[in-house]
């Protein structure tokens, strides 16, 4: 069976809940993620931490995106009613 890190496994349940509210929705950040896991697959040591980091770093700028695109509409929608 294969043994997934831990910290691996958390990381793909944070950007696949982070990736429902994504503007370009689950579907594209799914296939993104799982390919980028795939490509990654065999990282040991201190390369698999560095792509965790990495990981963590994404789902922060894709919390940024969502933030705005929500600032965005919410402006949009007070701007229309004055």
């Amino acid at each position: 069976m294969l043994r997934i890190d831990p910290r691996v496994r958390d990381l793909y349940k944070r950007i696949l809940t982070v990736g429902v509210d994504y503007p370009k929705g689950l579907d594209y950040i799914r296939e993104r993620a799982k390919r980028d896991f795939r490509k990654r697959a065999d990282a040991k040591g201190g390369d698999l931490n560095h792509a965790i980091n990495y990981g963590r770093f994404m789902v922060k700028e894709m919390i940024g995106v969502i933030q705005l695109k929500k600032y965005r509409t919410i402006k949009r929608r007070y701007e229309d009613d004055e």
